[in-house]
This record gives C-alpha cells, structure tokens and sequence, in this order.
C-alpha cells in the first residue's frame, strides 16, 4: 500500500503549501513509503506554456463576444505562445540574463496589469526585482485572460474560492462539479497521469488548507474513488468549517474528513484500509463521527519535501509590502517550534481547536537536526516559523543552538508584541538570522485589547516592535476593525496609533483585516460577553464562519476602503506627520505624541549572559573587542579586563548557561567601574537573554 500526499489547486506560485510535506516527514520516519504531488503546481504550469495556451486561445477563437483584454491578447497570439515560455523560465531561477530583455525590449505582450505598472517601484538599480516584478504581472494579466473567459473563479492562489466561503449550502459546489471546464480537464488528466506513473498508489491524501482549495480537492477525490482508490480530506478548511458537516454528497468524492493533527488520523486511515482495527481517531465517514482514541497526539517538527521539484516553482514578486514579499518571493522551507498556541486566549481565534489549544514544544535539538537536514536536501537556507505564535523562550533557545553550530540560515514568521521582545533578545535572534516578524497590534485600543484577552498594550506592542528593528528585523502589523463593541471613535483612534508607529519607524508593513465570527473561536463561545447576538445558522455545509449582530459597534461596513489608502501612503513613507483624519467621521482623540513617549528605555532582565561578538583581544592597558560595527576598546585594571575576558568567552552560544547573577557576583571592582564594563562590553555584543 502507498498513499499519495496531494496540494490541490490553488495555493502558493513560490513554494509549496507544508501541509504534505509534515505528513510526509511523519509517514517517512515510520517507514510507511508515500508520494507527494502538489497538482496545483502543475495546473499552473500547464496554464503557463505554449500548449495550455495554444487552447486558451483555440477556445476564445470561437468567440464572437469578449472582454476588450481578451481580444487584445488575441490579436499578440504568438507573442504569447512565444514568450511564456521563457518567463517562467526566468521566475523559476533557470534564465535570471533575461532580466535586461523583459525590462527594455518589448518581448512580453502588455495586459493591463502590466499596463498599469509602476516602473520605479524597486529602483533604478533593482534590476532583478523590477524584472521579476513585471514577471509576475504579466503571469497574472494571463490569469486574468483565462478568469474572464473559459474559468470563472479561477484566480492566481485560489480555485473556485467564491464556492467555498461562508457556503450555506453544496448545492453550488455539486453543480459546479457537474460540469467539466477546461481547467478542469486539465486537473483531471493531471491526476490521471500521475496515477497511471505510480498504480502501486492506493490511498489519496488531499489536503485542504484555505476555501480556494476545496473544489480542487473535491474534483481530484471523486475522480480517485472512481478509480478505486480510498480518498481522506484534511487540511486547515476541514478541521473549522466541516467539523458538523452532514452533506451526503460529500460522500462521492470523500471516503474520510481529517480532524485536528493530521497524522494521528492518517495513520488510523491507513491501518483501518489494511484492515486493521475499526476508525476510531478523529476522522468522519459517510457512517458519521469517530471519535479519537486515547493515544498520544502527534507533533512534527519541520517539513519534508520528498520527491517534490522544488526547481519548478516560480520566484514570483507581486508586491513591494516586505512582509507580502516574503510569502511569494523565494522557497522557504517550514518548522515548527510548538504545536498550538502558548497564549490561546485571544477571543477572535479558534481557541477551542486542538491547532491551537494543544500547545506542545518541539525539542530544539531535533529541530535544529531538521533543520540542517532540509539545507542538505532543498539546498535553501531560509525557514519560516508557521507556529501560531513563536514562543519568545523556544526562539531564545533555537538561536543559541543555530549560533552554537555556526549554522547561517535565515528565518521569519509570527510572534506576539509581548514584553519578553526585550532589545537584548532582539538582538541575539537577529544575529541568529531572524529578518522578519508578523504581529497582531489588531484594533490597537487598550479597551478593546483587554476585551478580547490579547495579552498586552499598546505601549507594549511598540516597545516591542521598537526592540526589533533596533536590532534590524523588519516588523509586520495585522491590523483589525469591526471588533464586537468597536466604535467609530475607536477605529480612527486605532488608525491614528498605526500612524504613529510608522512615523516612529516600528513598522515596515501592516494589513487591515475585518472581524469574523468563528464558531470554534472565544466570542463564539461567550456572546454576551462581547455583546453579540447570533442568528440561527441551522442547515448550512460550511460552519465556521457565521454572522452576527453587534449592536452597539460601529457600522463596519461604513470603513470598507477608508483605511487602507492612508496604510499604502504610510508604508511608501508618505503623509507620516498628518494626523489621522476620515471624511465623515470623527478626528482622532489619541495624542499626537502617544507612541513617541512609549518608546523609554527599560532596564534588561534576562537571566543569562551571552557573547555575540567575536575575539577578545589583549591590547596595552586594554581589551579589544571585536563586534559586528569593528573594534571597541575596552580600558580597565588588570583583574577587571581578565574577568571580562573570562566572562564573554564563558557566554559563547554553546558553552554552559552563565548567570548574570553568578558574573556580577564574582566582579574583581565597584559598582561604578561594573557598569562601565558592562555599558561598553553590551555595546559590543554582550546580551542579557
């Protein structure tokens, strides 16, 4: 038996959604053989070659009525047909001397996208960026082609999202699976031949991470029964919206839903298709719910790619956001410090799931095994932390292990703005190749923060942003609005405050999101507390995100398209020093200089010593220390210098933990003269962590 690990259409162009390649690294360490096949990967690049759009065009020949772009692209056939071909090429690292042409000669036919590029985005000497910038678009203005004409509902990282959001009912799925596009004969081939490659496969896995991955999934999972066969479905959709489902035809293109972890589920799957004990693990059939067993859940520390072509994905630049940068620009490979959330409090998120309530740690050396194991396999140094939150402790630990094996890797993902983000620990993670934290400020309001069981303030948030780009890590902000209770006065207020942060230099980047009632989440669960009331949501298929009525907010609705323009202007470096003001509503009641005065300097309070810096040199009468800005001297008494050199060669990342506590207590001097040392020796790498 093999069970084959499969991405549906549409996730992510530059690599590949981790889903499988946890399952992957989970089979593979218990010997059980599988197969990786991110089909959405190969839908796009089927979309993207000269054959996939010699029948775009085939189909569009036909047509006597057609979007004003579509007889536009056409009319440059075979400059498409032409240059395709080569841009993917070129996104995909193979040709990068192609750069020059796509920027100064007219090889790619102009879509509107294109059209409307800024040219000076990256700057006159960002080349490659520029080259891959217009890339991108012109990969999307064919999107935009198919979209309008032969797939509705096709879109660059999402299929048939509209079907799946918030869906009362299958019935439009059902229908939609009734008809077979071209698109969809594509996937469907996609499917068969790589079934027909590998006939020992029997089992297929889908995983269905986002809502414009399900009608994919459902498409490849009917069309795997039919061919005999078993189909099970998890995935990030499954385990919120699909927990109640009761829809019978589900059924023709699923054996099994996956719940919570999906390795434990997976395993019971397989054994109960090779006959093993009855399905008692988390997992729904057509019979209904099977509830877990008592086993121990599972916890996978990092992917494993397999036999996935890691080379065939595109390094795509469809934004200058830093933080949206990161997610399209470059393979990154994916760990997990800890299962679930170490805070699981906040009342907008699916606390009451295990992804989030369970929070187990991984164990750092294994990690870091893990770690050097996918450099060696993808030849890629960059990792991305997909933990709900990083644990600032965990993050400690795994940079003193990275530090300890002198291995260079760069790493990014979420954190909270929590007051353990001192500057110290800022700086020993970004010596360790951290480039990039995402945090929720979300309605930046103390009212509404303390409501919503965040866990800090808005002064908080900001020294913590302020520790990390001190210590030169770019610091993303998610934003929120339509918080239940959330007034107009607070939402400009809270725009005001991101304002301030950007002007203050706390910020690179932000994105506003709307509040959605989720039914796993805490508001869910408490309504009153937050003052929501909730309509009847009996009948519908997907059941997680719900409406609700919120009386004495504001009307949500009315900040549609309000707060976004003065985000894009704050983040080019515009308009900072203009207070907040919306038409039609009410001036911001925040002071101007809020955030300015957050930003004092605490006293470190980490328990451990560690020297980031490099030799220690013995000079005339001084020490020499070399830092990351040059050399820094050092004077002192002879015993003085000897204990400092002492000190900072016992505090190497690596060495055993030295207390603060235990080298201030063995200083040769006064108080006065420790200070002095110390202010300097910080200054040239010594950190308290």
């Amino acid at each position: 038996m093999r069970v084959a690990l499969v991405l549906p259409p549409l996730t992510q162009l530059n690599t590949p959604f981790p889903a499988t390649a946890y399952l992957a690294r989970f089979l593979r360490d218990r010997g059980l053989p599988c197969t990786q096949w991110d089909l959405g990967q190969q839908l796009v690049l089927k979309l993207l070659s000269a054959e996939g759009l010699t029948q775009v065009f085939d189909q569009l020949q036909d047509r006597d009525e057609l979007p004003e772009p579509a007889w536009q692209a056409l009319a440059e056939r075979e400059r498409h047909l032409a240059a395709v071909g080569p841009v993917v090429r070129f996104l995909q690292g193979k040709d990068r001397s192609l750069a020059r042409r796509l920027l100064d000669t007219p090889l790619l036919p102009r879509g509107p996208r294109m059209s409307a590029a800024d040219p000076g985005l990256f700057g006159a000497r960002s080349t490659d960026d520029a080259a891959r910038h217009l890339a991108t678009l012109y990969i999307e203005d064919l999107f935009d082609l198919v979209a309008s004409t032969v797939e509705p509902g096709l879109q660059i990282s999402r299929y048939q999202h509209h079907l799946a959001v918030g869906a009362e009912s299958f019935a439009p799925l059902a229908q939609r699976l009734g008809q077979t596009s071209l698109v969809d004969g594509w996937l469907e081939a996609l499917l068969d031949a790589q079934l027909d490659a590998a006939p020992d496969v029997d089992v297929l896995a889908l995983s269905v991470p986002f809502p414009g991955t399900l009608y994919g999934a459902l498409r490849l999972g009917r069309r795997a029964r039919a061919r005999g066969l078993a189909v099970i479905m998890g995935g990030g959709y499954v385990n919120t919206e699909l927990r109640e489902v009761q829809e019978p035809g589900l059924w023709d293109c699923v054996d099994a839903l996956s719940y919570d972890d999906g390795e434990g589920p997976l395993l019971a799957f397989l054994e109960h298709h090779r006959g093993g004990p009855d399905l008692r693990h988390r997992t729904r059939t057509r019979d209904g719910l099977h509830q877990a067993t008592a086993a121990r859940p599972v916890t996978v520390p990092a992917a494993w790619y397999g036999d996935l072509d890691l080379g065939a994905y595109l390094d795509v630049v469809d934004s200058a956001n830093p933080a949206h940068r990161l997610w399209g620009d470059g393979r990154w490979n994916k760990i997990t410090l800890a299962h679930g959330c170490y805070w699981k409090r906040c009342a907008f998120c699916d606390i009451q799931l295990d992804y989030i309530g369970r929070y187990e740690p991984a164990r750092i050396e294994g990690l870091v095994d893990a770690i050097e194991e996918l450099v060696e396999q993808t030849g890629q140094s960059g990792f991305h932390l997909v933990d709900e939150a990083a644990p600032p402790r965990l993050l400690r630990d795994l940079a003193l292990a990275l530090l300890a094996r002198k291995r260079v890797v760069s790493l990014w993902g979420n954190i909270r703005f929590e007051r353990a983000f001192t500057p110290d620990l800022c700086r020993l993670l970004a010596q360790a190749g951290l480039v990039m934290v995402s945090g929720g400020l979300e309605v930046a309001s103390d009212r509404l923060l303390t409501l919503m069981d965040k866990g800090i303030t808005v002064e908080q948030a900001a020294r913590s942003a302020w520790a990390f780009q001190q210590a030169g890590v770019r610091v993303h902000a998610y934003l929120m609005y339509g918080f239940p209770t959330q007034t107009a006065q607070e939402t400009v207020d809270s725009l005001e405050i991101v304002r301030q942060m950007f002007a203050a230099g706390l910020l690179d980047s932000a994105f506003w999101h709307r509040f959605v009632l989720t039914r796993h989440s805490g508001v869910y669960a408490d309504p009153d507390r937050y003052g929501v009331g909730l309509p009847a949501t009996e009948g519908r298929f997907a059941g997680n995100d719900l409406p609700h009525v919120d009386p004495t907010g504001a009307d949500a609705d009315r900040f549609e398209g309000l707060l976004e323009p003065p985000l894009h202007a704050w983040m080019r470096g515009q308009e900072l020093e203009r207070p907040v003001r919306l038409p039609g509503l009410p001036r911001t009641s925040e002071a101007p200089d809020r955030i300015a005065k957050a930003l004092v300097e605490e006293e470190e309070r980490g328990e451990r010593l560690v020297w980031l810096g490099g030799e220690v040199l013995e000079g005339q009468g001084e020490l020499i220390l070399s830092s990351n800005e040059g050399l820094v001297p050092l004077r002192g008494g002879p015993a003085e210098r000897e204990w400092l050199a002492e000190v900072l060669d016992a505090a190497r990342p690596g060495a055993e933990p030295l207390r603060w506590e235990e080298a201030r207590a063995s200083f040769p001097g006064g108080a006065g003269s420790l200070k002095r040392m110390m202010r300097v020796a910080r200054q040239a790498g010594l950190v308290r962590v």
